[in-house]
């Protein structure tokens, strides 16, 4: 027998005959510290202490049973149906007193696994507390601090979703959410947080006995967390929905499927309908192994296209893969639920790898945020010169618009003044043409009373000739010729210049129609009959249309 069993063990404690034919013992151990083991098929058990100090002990069973134990009159119960907050239910604290013995009165409650109809064959242990609680502190300790350095980078990552509102963020606080529930699991403190009698039990051919408790139920829910996050990580992270959709829907299914076949066995489980959990727990394994391999194989698919920053992202996800695939497999070879402390240090070293090696792929996802928003910024600068240019043209136009409306404005003022000059010329010739009209009236008045005063003096016939030789004035059509010319510059010129054989007095004629006389008036004025206007009037029609 080792040197290490004589000198920890068996000076403390001694175990007595009645423990029948068939009892074994053996020594197991559990972190360089030995545990007695005892097979039994009976319930009697005397144990006896030589030496005159007081050892205290941990008295459990390798299968999760609910059991009774009497010491000295006394019944203490242990197991997964009395809620307490110890970390591995099942356990009672016993004080063996130095240089007696002891007996002890077990009792096992075997109702729960009746309907299987399999033997159970239970082991007694026996453990020095000591060595127990140094185990339990070290596993405090290390739970302690991986929940502690979760808890602070969920918190700057929470910090940092709050300046950038990168969802990459985001599902990065969802992973050290699963990987805090997921720890607490492992260990067995939730048990401890939440102590609750919720528990399903179920045996097995060769006598172990498989529990699925609330550690084992919140196992579940911490993977699904922690895959979902990093499922949705990588599909953000590299942007797979947009440059690599075939990778990117089989990532969703193989999320989904993993969700549906955790979720489903576990509630049905848990809630005492039937125990599934053996069926699955194989199949989750490789369920894990396969996501773990399909986020890999998405960033090496991503790093051969040049995805920006895929690199980083592939190099960081190699630790924490072999060690979740290396997790995965351990409970593979540990599938068996033999007796278990979950000491393993390997969920924390998978867990603290994955923080340090993502605080990469954080940091250079800022630093891509950074150019991009530096880009962002510079093409915003960009956008706002071409604005400010655009602006500054658009002011220009509208100056010049302004200048042009102005010119238009005057133009149309000018315009108006010339109207309205021209309003008054034509005004003006039409009392000149009207005080001619008057004239040549007064004329013929005088021309008849002339006739008259004829016929009684025959000698007045030369003033008659004189007054018809004056009718029309060459001062009178000189002055009519000037203002129609002010009011209708080069008018004559233009007319002569296109039609060079008519006539002054057709020039004349061509001027009353211009400015609109009527046929009586022009007949007034050129001392003819209306008739003869008429006649005149078609036979300058008629010459200007040969002229033409």
């Amino acid at each position: 027998m080792p040197s290490r069993v004589a000198n920890h063990l068996f000076p403390i404690l001694l175990l007595f005959a009645t423990l029948g034919a068939r009892a074994q013992s053996k020594i197991h151990y559990l972190n360089n510290e030995p545990i007695l083991e005892i097979s039994i098929d009976s319930a009697r058990i005397i144990v006896g202490n030589p030496y005159p100090n007081n050892e205290k002990y941990r008295f459990s069973l390798s299968e999760p049973l609910n059991y009774t134990l009497h010491i000295n009159g006394k019944a203490y119960k242990a197991g997964p149906a009395i809620p307490s907050r110890q970390r591995e239910r099942g356990e009672i604290h016993l004080t063996l007193q130095g240089d007696t013995t002891t007996t002890l009165h077990l009792q096992i409650d075997l109702q729960e696994l009746q309907r299987y109809g399999y033997k159970v064959h239970p082991v007694i242990r026996l453990e020095k507390e000591i060595a127990a609680s140094n185990r339990d502190h070290f596993l405090y300790i290390s739970w302690i601090i991986t929940i502690s350095l979760l808890a602070c980078f969920a918190a700057y990552n929470l910090y940092t979703w709050f300046q950038l509102h990168d969802r990459v963020n985001i599902w990065y606080l969802v992973v050290q959410l699963g990987a805090m529930i997921f720890i607490t699991s492992f260990k067995h403190f939730t048990t401890r947080l939440l102590p609750l009698s919720c528990y399903q039990l179920r045996s097995m051919p060769d006598g172990t006995v498989y529990m699925y408790d609330l550690n084992s139920f919140f196992l579940h829910i911490g993977c699904i967390i922690i895959f979902t996050g990093l499922i949705q990580l990588t599909r953000s992270y590299l942007r797979t929905k947009e440059l690599l959709p075939g990778y990117d829907r089989m990532l969703r299914f193989l999320l989904i499927g993993y969700i549906l076949f955790e979720i489903v066995p576990a509630t049905i489980t848990i809630s005492g309908w039937y125990y599934l959990d053996n069926y699955t727990l194989l199949y989750d394994d490789i369920f894990i192994c396969a996501l773990s391999l399909s986020i890999l194989i998405t960033s090496i698919i991503a790093y051969k296209k040049r995805i920006r920053a895929a690199g980083v992202f592939m190099v960081a996800n190699v630790l924490p893969i072999v060690f979740a695939t290396g997790l995965a497999v351990y409970f593979i070879i540990n599938s068996t639920p033999t007796y278990s402390n979950n000491s393993s240090l390997l969920p924390e070293i998978a867990i603290i790898s994955q923080i340090i090696t993502f605080t990469m792929v954080l940091v250079t996802r800022i630093k891509t945020i950074h150019e991009e928003l530096d880009a962002k910024e510079y093409e915003i600068a960009r956008l706002e010169t071409d604005i400010a240019q655009s602006k500054h043209h658009h002011w220009l136009i509208e100056k010049e618009n302004e200048q042009i409306s102005l010119a238009m404005q005057a133009e149309k003022d000018r315009n108006d003044l010339l109207q309205q000059k021209l309003d008054t010329n034509n005004r003006e010739l039409v009392s000149n043409s009207l005080y001619i009209y008057q004239k040549n009236k007064l004329l013929d008045d005088l021309k008849k009373q002339i006739h008259d005063i004829d016929e009684l003096y025959p000698g007045i016939k030369s003033i008659k000739s004189s007054l018809r030789d004056h009718k029309f004035l060459d001062a009178e059509w000189d002055k009519f010729r000037l203002h129609f010319e002010q009011v209708h510059p080069g008018f004559f010129e233009k007319l002569k210049s296109k039609h060079p054989n008519l006539t002054n007095n057709e020039l004349r004629l061509y001027a009353y129609f211009h400015i609109n006389l009527s046929t009586k008036e022009i007949a007034a004025l050129l001392n003819i009959e209306a008739a003869s206007v008429r006649q005149a009037k078609a036979r300058l029609n008629k010459k200007l249309k040969i002229n033409e």
